[in-house]
């Protein structure tokens, strides 16, 4: 250390500011009108901990020192204060600047130090930025750690609810209360949702960011390995790519655990049928009850598939599968398979003979649909038991 820093350090022992309150008052009434998201806050909560800010730093410069553990702590604290009160960080830093400036003001109009040479400013203004950087390290990190711990409980509480408006296992009064704390409309209709995913963490991310998945318009969480929760359509499609998932009907709060039940099947049924995107019960028409009744889907396929056993078994029940699709339509069947019209009525013909079912019926038409139907689930990975 030079004559100099060593003279200009000693000079800084003088400075002090006896009206720190005061100052932090002042600061909180520049706050209130410069930073919006103060504007809910209490000056009750924050006044006192920057008045104690504010002597800690004049403490330092004073001292020519940085920060001991004690202080650091204490800026921690005041991080951590600040996102409890819900300040964000950027508000809070904002903040610190204002703070700074006013303090760099003092120092250069300091009755203390106004005739003190300009290294002696110089440093006493060096002092209180270095310090300064050690509290915004401080003050960030504990602002970050409780930000954490906030989120941590309220995603155990947002898990909690929606598994309650899964089950139902909640009373009127306190799943009300619980929709209430989560920001939610206590006479809104939701639909509920079922999203099965190979990255739920993902999944849950990009549906929290949709308006119509977050509050007050609804809630998305992980429970068991898929995505689900509550979801108000109107606002827009809640379908993610390759994400199987399925909506259940738009209801009350209290009417939820069947709209979830429906939405579960659904979305298992889109999974099962490799269709992914957005499903309801009343869009995937009868294919959630070919994969939920196996004895019924068993029964037809040895009537109508099981049948079909030689080499031509393949090129026929692809052909009655398309013609089906088409409304039984044989010149749009020949059409979309590229076959001559000849071809389609012979494998018609074929599996009308092997089955002994005329595919005019529309009763027999629709059983050997379903037949089709039941085939694909066997041959789909996670195949229910036949």
């Amino acid at each position: 250390m030079s004559g100099d820093d060593g003279a200009a350090r000693e000079r800084l022992r003088t400075f002090r500011i006896d009206d720190s309150g005061a100052l932090a008052r002042r600061l909180w009434e520049r706050f209130l009108r410069e930073i919006p998201q103060y504007a809910d806050v209490d000056a009750a909560d924050t006044v006192p901990s920057m008045t104690a800010a504010v002597d800690t730093l004049v403490r330092a410069i004073r001292e020519s020192r940085g920060l001991d553990a004690a202080e650091t702590e204490q800026f921690r604290d005041y991080g951590a204060l600040r996102a409890r009160l819900g300040v964000p960080l950027e508000a809070m830093l904002r903040g610190w600047q204002l703070m700074i400036s006013e303090l760099v003001e003092r120092i250069g109009g300091s009755g203390d130090l106004a005739d003190e040479p300009g290294t002696v400013l110089m440093s006493a203004v060096s002092a209180l930025l270095e310090v300064s950087d050690a509290a915004t390290i401080a003050f960030s990190a504990g602002h970050r750690d409780a930000e954490a711990q906030i989120s941590r409980r309220l995603d155990s509480r947002r898990d909690d609810l929606v598994r309650a408006l899964m089950t139902g296992t909640l009373g009127t009064d306190r799943l009300r209360r619980g929709a209430q704390y989560m920001g939610l409309r206590l006479t809104g209709r939701y639909s509920a949702f079922r999203a099965i995913t190979a990255e739920p963490e993902q999944t849950e991310w990009d549906l929290r960011q949709l308006p119509a998945c977050r509050p007050p318009h609804g809630l998305a969480a992980i429970l068991d390995g898929d995505v689900v929760g509550i979801c108000t359509p109107d606002l827009g499609s809640v379908a993610r790519p390759g994400v199987y998932l399925g909506l259940g009907p738009t209801v009350e709060l209290d009417e939820l655990p069947r709209s979830f039940l429906l939405a579960g099947r659904v979305a298992e049924t889109a999974r099962l049928f490799a269709q992914p995107g957005e499903h309801t019960l009343v869009g995937m028409g009868l294919l959630p009850a070919v994969a939920g009744d196996s004895e019924v889907g068993a029964a037809l396929f040895d009537r109508y598939i099981a049948p079909v056993r030689d080499s031509e078994a393949l090129p026929v029940l692809g052909t009655v599968d398309c013609y089906l699709s088409t409304g039984m339509n044989a010149s749009e069947t020949a059409q979309r398979m590229h076959l001559h019209h000849n071809m389609v009525r012979y494998r018609l013909a074929r599996f009308e003979e092997l089955t002994g079912v005329g595919l005019k019926e529309p009763h027999a038409a629709l059983q050997v649909w379903w037949a089709l139907r039941y085939r694909d689930l066997l041959e789909a990975p996670g195949r229910p038991d036949a």
